[in-house]
């Protein structure tokens, strides 16, 4: 068992002494650090740090928005990560998320459910507003980059023979979006 930290500061014009200072003084015998956005998806020693979980450790952080900033779901996640490898979190600042107490298992509990619950509803709204939108006429993806009309230019030439790169040049787009035209059905 290992009680390891995590300390992390937004810009290089901040410093980790006082995350750093915290996370001994609670016993870590690792920390790992880094200057990165919380909204960053690319965090390394987060990375590492969740690589490196072995059942029984403890994972210690200042404050959950430390973790990250990437919203409540993504939060939570990261949470579930470490505690289904058999590990369990505290944060410092956040009494309520610290998974080494029994009260605080059964609010995290609590938290996962409502944020599942919170996706779900989610999910469920946007299905609902494209299933709409769609019925409503609206086409989503990128808009084409010929037109109708060029598109059955181009697709004749190519069909004629000619080579979908020098079709390609002449409308200025790739050859990939002339070999990818097919005929229109009747």
């Amino acid at each position: 068992m290992a009680i390891l930290g995590y300390a992390r500061v937004s810009t290089n014009g901040q410093v980790l002494d006082i995350q750093e200072l915290q996370l001994r003084a609670e016993g870590c015998t690792r920390i790992y650090a880094e200057k990165q956005s919380g909204v960053s998806g690319q965090r390394p020693m987060l990375k590492k740090l969740l690589r490196d979980v072995k059942p029984g450790d403890v994972i210690i952080f200042a404050a959950l928005d430390r973790l990250t900033r990437e919203g409540p779901y993504k939060t939570l996640s990261i949470l579930e990560w470490i505690t289904s490898r058999g590990a369990t979190y505290r944060s410092l600042a956040e009494p309520w998320a610290d998974t080494t107490t029994e009260l605080g298992e059964v609010l995290a509990a609590l938290v996962g459910y409502i944020a599942r619950k919170t996706r779900q509803d989610i999910i469920r709204r946007t299905t609902a507003g494209r299933l709409r939108a769609r019925a409503a006429g609206v086409r989503f993806g990128r808009k084409p980059k010929l037109s109708p009309q060029q598109q059955a230019q181009a697709l004749r030439r190519r069909l004629s023979g000619e080579r979908p790169a020098a079709i390609a040049q002449s409308f200025s787009v790739s050859a990939s979006t002339i070999r990818r035209l097919k005929p229109k059905p009747c």
